[in-house]
């Protein structure tokens, strides 16, 4: 997928990223979500199916005391 920044004429690649998220005055580290990520200029899109998961997930786990969650499918 092309990179939509202005200026940049880069390709999204799909990629594994740790995405931080505040959920119920919480700040969670969620350890490899699936990306998208353009190598030039950085920009990362997420997609609606994940963050629906992410979602899912942080109710399913935002009980625990860990601040570090890895995105499980």
């Amino acid at each position: 997928m092309k990179c939509q920044t202005p200026g940049c004429t880069g390709e999204h690649e799909p990629r594994a990223i740790s995405h931080s998220v505040i959920h119920r005055q919480r700040t969670l580290v969620v350890h490899d979500v699936p990306a998208d990520v353009c190598p030039d200029c950085g920009a990362v899109v997420v997609h609606e199916e994940t963050i629906l998961h992410l979602d899912h997930l942080l109710a399913r786990k935002a009980r625990s005391k860990r601040a570090e969650l890895v995105f499980e499918t």
